[in-house]
């Protein structure tokens, strides 16, 4: 029983030891910088989460050439009960801080698509790659409610993104 234990356990080492050492190095390399996921902002009863680069294909609004684009996935939470696409809601993403047109990169509708189907909490996805949004640049997301436009008011809630290319 003893000997089972100790093999047990020089088996165990052995493998531990075997991974550690995979491609000759003793440990994985390090991630440089990383925090922790899902830390946002909130703002009265909205928050954002850390923005999430996709290269899925995003169809645009409007005449685009390409008519798909790579963008934000914008995760939110708002008050409970509240149905964006029925209040017309929409994120936008800017120079750092310039939250006017001229400074807007792109836009979408926080629901677009079946209205019915819309909750207080949920992810929207913003056109944003063709834009050109620039490696390591800091851009700002912002949540807009009841169709508000920059000129009209503030958004709910903002959060900055960093390109981490």
């Amino acid at each position: 029983m003893v000997t089972a234990a100790v093999c047990s356990a020089a088996v165990a080492l052995g493998a531990y030891g075997l991974v550690s050492r995979v491609g000759g190095q003793e440990r994985p390399p390090e991630v440089e910088r990383a925090g922790p996921a899902g830390m946002g902002t909130r703002e009265g009863e909205f928050t954002l989460f850390e923005p999430t680069w996709t290269t899925a294909h995003i169809y645009q609004k409007g005449i685009n050439v390409p008519e798909y684009d790579t963008g934000l996935v914008v995760s939110y939470i708002g008050p409970a009960g509240r149905n964006p696409g029925e209040h017309d809601d929409w994120v936008g993403i800017y120079e750092q801080g310039r939250l006017d047109t001229s400074h807007r990169k792109d836009w979408d509708w926080v629901c677009p698509n079946e209205h019915e189907r819309c909750k207080s909490f949920g992810s929207a996805i913003v056109p944003a790659g063709n834009d050109g949004l620039e490696s390591g640049k800091t851009y700002t997301v912002a949540y807009w409610l009841d169709r508000a436009s920059e000129s009209s008011g503030t958004p709910a809630v903002t959060i900055d993104y960093v390109v981490p290319w």
